[in-house]
């Protein structure tokens, strides 16, 4: 069993100064603290000493939080082991170095390093930093904050192999045989034959599909055979029926019977034109027989239409009469009113008069306050406008720039200092120092004392003496670079001319005076758009517009007359408010309207009686001449006797037409046309299809005899025999993968069985811990030994008796319970085997509920009676029931 008794660390993340815990038990040992405690940053510790080497430069998350640029952090680690003490003391980058104490042994450096790894079954990364790949057993005990729930046995499954060999007799058998790599080979086997779900692939599948192929073209052989013998009985077949078409010609009979039908339609196409023309004529006289009607009713409509128009005219005559009369009243009503409306009228003339004047004089007081606050503000604006102007002659004088040139500029000095800097790193850095009196020569240069050049191109060192030294610079790319250093100075130089400046610093300075008067201008803008938002020029027009008020308003004054002309003597108009006299003219002008209004209709009403009345006697008049006209009486009578006619006429028309329907009706025309189109259809069809069976023995006598020399015969033979051989190949292929199946099949089940007895001991520590979690529950391992499947019994009221799923589609809180029972699980075997074991959960059991806290709490209890538990946890209030004090870190962060 394995006990860590103290642990120290210094200049440590948030550890700057020295931090000892000490007095560590066996069993359960719990640490709290808030959140920054530095819970974290001691598992940390731990983990640095063991996984990572001293002489690491890939850990610089050890560095103390504050002041950590020269730091050495050091964790120092007391343990016992099998009875044994050890002390582990571990520095890192300022002063990387480790001693490990064995007793009264020592190693030092990667010994005491590679000591540990195979201590406790884990390795040291090759290069970089310590990956979960290398953390072997501890990386499987030691649970970090936050990962409870992912268990990655993987890592370290050799080690947990090498334990459980030890727990049975058979355990390594399988491997011990070789029996793996023998399954795998046959396996590889295999697939070369057949695929994961045992359908042919490969060569087998090549040698079905080849038996397949010459099938398929066996078949289609032996259809082109099978065609060619129907065609040939089908060319005997055309040629009889072709014979006898010759010989009989079916289709002249045919044709007599279509000549027959033809006449027939000739004649009956003339019954029906006649019957066509005969119902016209029928409708004609129909038509004359209403006129010659219509006509006599209109003579018998002219006698009382006479009676009418004499009763009609008596009454025009009295309306006429009454409608005088009203005239006359309404003209009377019409004068009266209009003498009213005059009156009324003058008096409103002399009352709108004054009131005119007092506005007119309103007006004009108006218009002189607005001409006065006119003249200030085109004063202000005319003072805004000369500031404007002089502060955009002085931004006019100021050399321009724009934020844009300047940011090229810059652009091309970044670009500029890029390259120089380029160019200086792969330089060949010469550097020299000599005693006094003594000198060299670098090309035609003198070299004296000491110095450093950058050499950018070859050179030549002449040696006191005779002798010479050629230096070359390396890099292929340092011409490119000496280029790119000119070029980018060349573009500098030139943006600079082109804008009439020295350097950067005097562009800046002009685009900050640009901007500053740039600011004055906008500001003299605001101050013209405050005094004068639409320009002098409105405000100039606006003070001719007020000017002209005045006049307007003067002008109108003027032309006022001194009193009313025409004013009724007495009435004081003067004293009559404007609104009672317009109130009186407007009553005045109503009254008046509204007699003319009666009067016009009494006088419209006068002249429409009298227009009646005109009409009702010319009509009259008219009606009288109708009757006695001398032609009226033979046009009556004329009128008689053609219609007489017209219906003898009508009625002997009428029964040739039922006479002519009745006939055409009974030859039926239309199956007359059927007969002639069946039978033109029928000669034209015997006539084709004859013709058509002569093409049809051409075209078959030539297909016959091209396959007849095709040879289809001999080539069925040749496939039917390479059909022989492909069906061999694909026997043996077939032989060969159903053995090689069920060879991996029965190996598999071996291997099976051997794998279940290696987990058995696993499996009897998991069943240990999980019924005080899930009380009959059970968990199957898979071949990594990790936990597969959880079968539990059903809730309360659901049909079955269990249900199983996998452990990874459980939730967040039950993954790290199933991985932290796991855990313990494994490290009860690696203790029956001898390796140490110690268990340290960072932040565990935090996304629990309560009653599966509960649960694990037990859990815990039980396995740190076997094991060495350290359990870093901020909540430690919940912690205080496990039978061991809670210890807080003092130490804070």
């Amino acid at each position: 069993m394995m006990q860590i008794t103290r642990l120290r660390v210094e200049q440590l993340r948030r550890f700057h100064a020295p931090f000892e815990l000490a007095g560590f038990t066996t069993g359960l040992n719990i640490l709290a603290g808030p959140n920054e405690a530095g819970k974290s940053t001691l598992v940390r510790a731990i983990r640095a000493a063991f996984f990572e080497r001293h002489k690491s430069s890939m850990v610089d998350d050890l560095r103390p939080w504050t002041d950590g640029s020269g730091a050495a952090p050091r964790v120092e680690i007391d343990f016992e082991l099998a009875g044994q003490p050890h002390r582990l003391v571990k520095s890192f980058l300022g002063k990387k170095r480790c001693v490990l104490a064995v007793g009264t042994r020592q190693l030092e450096g990667t010994d005491a390093e590679d000591h540990l790894a195979q201590l406790f079954g884990y390795a040291y990364a090759g290069k970089g930093a310590s990956k979960p790949e290398h953390w072997g057993i501890p990386g499987l005990l030691w649970v970090e904050q936050g990962s409870g729930q992912d268990l990655e046995v993987r890592h370290a499954r050799e080690h947990l192999h090498d334990a459980l060999q030890g727990q049975g007799e058979t355990a390594g058998a399988l491997a011990a045989t070789g029996g793996d790599a023998l399954l795998e080979r046959l396996r590889k086997d295999r697939a070369e034959l057949l695929t994961a779900t045992g359908k042919p692939t490969g060569d087998h599948r090549e040698a079905i599909d080849a038996v397949a192929r010459h099938q398929a073209d066996i078949a289609a052989l032996d259809a082109q055979i099978a065609h060619y013998r129907e065609q040939v009985d089908r060319l005997d077949t055309l040629r009889r029926a072709h014979a006898l078409d010759a010989a009989q010609q079916p289709w002249d009979a045919l044709e007599r019977e279509l000549a027959q039908a033809r006449t027939l339609q000739a004649a009956l196409d003339a019954s029906a034109r006649q019957l066509g023309e005969d119902r016209q004529r029928l409708a004609d006289l129909a038509r004359t027989r209403e006129l010659l009607g219509q006509r006599l009713a209109s003579f018998a409509q002219q006698e009382d239409d006479l009676a009418r128009r004499q009763t009609a005219l008596a009454q025009s005559e009295a309306a006429a009469q009454s409608a005088d009369t009203a005239a006359a009243q309404s003209q009377q009503r019409v004068d009266a009113a209009q003498g009213r409306a005059q009156a009324t009228q003058l008096l409103a003339q002399a009352a709108q008069q004054q009131a005119l004047r007092d506005s007119l004089q309103q007006q004009l007081e108006q218009a002189s306050a607005d001409a006065a606050r006119a003249a200030q503000a085109l004063q202000r604006g005319e003072a805004a406008h000369a500031e404007l102007a002089a502060q955009r002659a002085q931004a006019a004088a100021q050399p321009a720039i724009t934020a844009r040139q300047l940011q090229q500029l810059r652009t091309l000095v970044q670009a500029r200092e890029q390259a120089a800097l380029r160019h200086q790193a792969v330089a060949t850095r010469l550097a020299w120092r000599l005693p006094p009196g003594q000198g060299l020569h670098l090309d035609d240069r003198p070299l004296e004392d000491q110095g450093e050049l950058l050499l950018a191109a070859p050179a030549l060192v002449r040696l006191p003496g005779g002798g010479e030294l050629r230096i070359t610079p390396g890099g292929q790319d340092l011409a490119d670079l000496a280029r790119n250093d000119r070029e980018a100075s060349h573009r500098l130089q030139q943006a600079l001319a082109a804008l009439g400046l020295a350097d950067l610093a005097e562009a800046e300075a002009r685009l900050a005076a640009c901007s500053a008067a740039q600011g004055a201008v906008q500001l003299a803008e605001q101050a013209l758009a405050i005094v004068a938002p639409q320009g002098l020029d409105a405000l100039h027009t606006a003070c001719a517009q007020v000017q002209a008020r005045m006049q307007a308003a003067e002008a109108a004054l003027a032309r006022l007359p001194a009193s009313m002309p025409g004013a009724l003597p007495g009435t004081a108009s003067e004293a009559i408010p404007a609104a009672h006299a317009a109130a009186a003219e407007q009553a005045a002008q109503q009254a008046l309207a509204t007699a003319r209004e009666a009067h016009a209709q009494a006088q419209a009403r006068q002249a429409a009686a009298s227009s009646r009345r005109d009409a009702a006697r010319t009509e009259l008049q008219a009606a009288q001449a109708r009757l006695a006209a001398p032609e009226r009486s033979a046009q009556q009578e004329a009128a008689q006797q053609q219609l007489l006619q017209a219906q003898a006429e009508h009625q002997a028309l009428d029964a040739r037409v039922a006479q002519t329907a009745a006939g055409l009706q009974s030859a039926r025309p239309d199956i007359v046309a059927q007969d002639i189109a069946r039978l033109a259809r029928s000669t034209a069809q015997l006539r084709a299809s004859h013709q058509q069976r002569h093409e049809q023995i051409l075209v078959l006598h030539s297909a016959l005899q091209q396959a007849g020399a095709q040879g289809l015969e001999e080539q069925r033979a040749a496939l039917a025999g390479e059909l022989q051989r492909a069906l061999r190949r694909q026997q043996e292929l077939q032989r060969r993968a159903a053995a090689l199946d069920l060879l991996c099949e029965r190996l598999q089940a071996r291997r099976q069985a051997t794998l279940a007895r290696l987990q058995a001991p696993l499996a009897q520590r998991l069943q240990h811990y999980l019924p005080l979690l899930l009380p009959g529950a059970s968990m199957q391992i898979d071949e990594q030994l990790a936990p597969a499947l959880l079968t539990r019994p059903r809730t309360a009221g659901a049909a079955g008796a269990a249900e199983s799923g996998a452990v990874d589609a459980l939730s967040f809180g039950a993954r790290e319970q199933l991985g932290l029972i796991s855990r313990f699980a494994y490290a009860d075997l690696l203790q029956q085997a001898g390796r140490p074991t110690l268990l340290i959960l960072d932040d565990a059991l935090v996304h629990s509920d309560s009653e599966r806290l509960a649960s694990m709490k037990r859990v815990l209890f039980d396995a740190a009676q076997r094991h060495q538990v350290l359990l870093f946890t901020c909540h430690p209030a919940l912690w205080r029931d496990m039978g061991v004090a809670v210890r807080t870190l003092d130490g804070g962060g």
